[in-house]
């Protein structure tokens, strides 16, 4: 008897706690992994290219028993990180600090994300060369991570080859 009322009480306690969860995905165009052509070997043409919504960012996720702020809304801390690649070899990863995000769809301007920076530093160019990047065969990786609650946000691949 004594056993049963712990089983019980046990299985009580497990269905009143709720459990929060997130899950999501960063995408260009529905895809998760994406090509790019550039018409050059200048960041700055790459970088033109996401300026001129060619490639829209779509930072996407639900929740599930978020916690609420002092406002009612649901928010869930977001930290992204940004990965590049140059034949295969990692060259950057930077993470951002957490930025609290509603759940839904949103838009990401090409500066939430740190590989337009990671791209054009990663050489020393004469000034007549600015931007310009060396060949090779590029992948960015785009990630949120949430803060403090389970679950995942598929990232983001984009190859490229200069």
């Amino acid at each position: 008897m004594k056993n049963s009322i712990i089983l019980l009480a046990l299985t009580i306690a497990t269905l009143t706690v709720k459990a929060q969860s997130i899950s999501g995905s960063i995408t260009i165009k529905e895809q998760s992994k994406v090509e790019i052509q550039t018409k050059n070997n200048k960041v700055v043409s790459l970088y033109a290219a996401f300026r001129e919504n060619q490639y829209p960012i779509l930072f996407s996720f639900k929740g599930k028993d978020l916690p609420y702020n002092s406002e009612k809304k649901q928010v869930v801390n977001i930290q992204f990180i940004t990965t590049v690649k140059k034949d295969g070899k990692v060259i950057a990863s930077v993470p951002r600090k957490p930025i609290p995000f509603f759940p839904g769809d949103m838009l990401m301007p090409i500066e939430t994300f740190e590989f337009i920076s990671i791209l054009a530093n990663n050489q020393k160019n004469s000034s007549d060369k600015t931007s310009q990047i060396a060949a090779g065969n590029y992948e960015i990786i785009l990630e949120a991570k949430p803060q403090g609650i389970k679950g995942e946000i598929a990232p983001l691949s984009i190859f490229v080859n200069f």
